[in-house]
């Protein structure tokens, strides 16, 4: 991930635009992304300290310094770097401080080579590896172990990535459109959003037009800021994986916090789209289903659950009852928003053809009983983690009062 001082914007008038390399500078970027990666390569084995110290050698005009900085740190979080196995560092210091503290009190000079002697012979070590683990501990002699290193094109383009997700961590409000084929690349969307534990609202648009998406932004809100920007940056991906997409961000930057609007939009050859997971929570809940006796098959859903006029429903898990073939849906708020439980009550009220449970966060203070016993919908509040006998209970009690009519 890059850092704002990393990325290269302009503005005009309120817009922030990011500047893309130009073509006619895309092969010193590709000489620079390729320098980096060798480095990398090369300093396998060795403390992190050599890699930065030869990468300060490297020849770089003030004109590309930052799109150099950028490719090398990029470059560097590709990396796995640990501490070398061995001595400890820490129980090392506290022996040489407390002989230094010793000998002054008895008056004597501090002698560190005979200090380091002694360690050394008491450790069964020569002098040079006491010296070296000494300081082991710090980031700079930390040991780079392993990189998963693109090419220097695929360099370029997890740069070209990573200034947009740099400029959206600095979001308020972030609005996408989005098209896709077919409805597996919708699912695989908003399965991410989810997993992100992202604030999100879905409308369908008109005519099978795809999905508009609002977010809320890290900016916007006043709890774990930075946690909320990482998120929304890592599904960013997800979303320039449709084959269609547009996001238009209303952003706070600077140091002043200057409100701005960026726009970005692409297609599917932006980047692909890992498969996104259930949130842990999720796939906790899904195990312990499992493990039940019920007449309930579980799985994970794979519907998109639209009432026209009122939004989007995305389950998390499919209840599908092994003798009549019934389905019910759980889709899981958590630790969403009050606004977005009122949204799915006011679906309910209005009448989802389909039975769905939510189960939502105490935290969130919402009563079960908001729902009245005949709507096609009910409340799961739970308090730390969901309870599997719990949730199948509101399956049942849901399964009861609707057919449900989803293809």
């Amino acid at each position: 991930m890059l850092t704002t001082d990393l990325v290269h914007v302009r503005r005009r008038g309120d817009r922030l635009i990011v500047v893309p390399i130009a073509e006619a500078e895309r092969p010193r970027a590709r000489e620079l992304a390729a320098t980096a990666l060798a480095l990398v390569r090369a300093h396998v084995g060795l403390p992190r300290g050599a890699l930065l110290e030869a990468w300060n050698q490297v020849a770089i005009t003030p004109a590309e310094n930052r799109l150099a900085r950028a490719l090398f740190k990029l470059a560097l979080d590709a990396c796995e770097f640990e501490e070398s196995a061995g001595l400890d560092p820490v129980e090392l210091r506290r022996e040489i401080f407390t002989s230094a503290a010793a000998a002054r009190a008895w008056g004597h000079d501090f002698d560190r080579a005979a200090v380091l002697a002694d360690i050394a012979q008491a450790r069964g070590a020569d002098i040079d590896t006491i010296e070296e683990a000494l300081y082991s501990d710090l980031p700079t002699a930390h040991v780079l172990r392993k990189a998963d290193l693109p090419s220097p094109d695929g360099l370029l383009a997890r740069h070209e990535l990573a200034s947009h997700q740099a400029v959206l961590l600095r979001a308020v409000k972030v609005r996408a459109h989005v098209f896709s084929a077919n409805a597996g690349g919708y699912r695989a969307l908003f399965r991410k959003l989810k997993f992100h534990r992202l604030l999100h609202a879905i409308t369908e648009l008109d005519r099978g037009a795809g999905y508009a998406i609002d977010l809320d932004g890290p900016m916007s809100l006043f709890e774990q800021t930075t946690k909320y920007g990482l998120s929304l940056a890592l599904a960013l991906p997800a979303i320039m994986a449709c084959d269609a997409w547009e996001v238009r961000a209303d952003l706070r930057w600077g140091k002043d916090r200057r409100p701005l609007r960026c726009h970005l939009r692409g297609g599917r050859e932006s980047l692909p789209s890992d498969n996104a997971g259930l949130p842990d929570e999720v796939a906790a809940l899904l195990a312990d289903l499992r493990q039940q006796e019920s007449p309930w098959q579980v799985s994970p859903s794979e519907a998109i659950l639209a009432l026209p006029g009122l939004g989007v429903c995305v389950p998390d898990l499919e209840f599908v009852h092994r003798d009549s073939g019934q389905r019910v849906f759980l889709e899981v708020l958590g630790f969403w928003s009050r606004a977005a439980v009122w949204k799915r009550v006011e679906m309910a009220e209005a009448g989802l053809p389909f039975p769905v449970v939510f189960a939502v966060s105490k935290h969130l203070r919402v009563s079960e009983e908001i729902l009245p016993a005949d709507a096609p919908a009910a409340l799961y509040v739970y308090a730390r983690t969901m309870n599997a006998r719990a949730v199948f209970e509101r399956v049942e009690a849901v399964a009861g009062r609707l057919v449900p009519a989803v293809e």
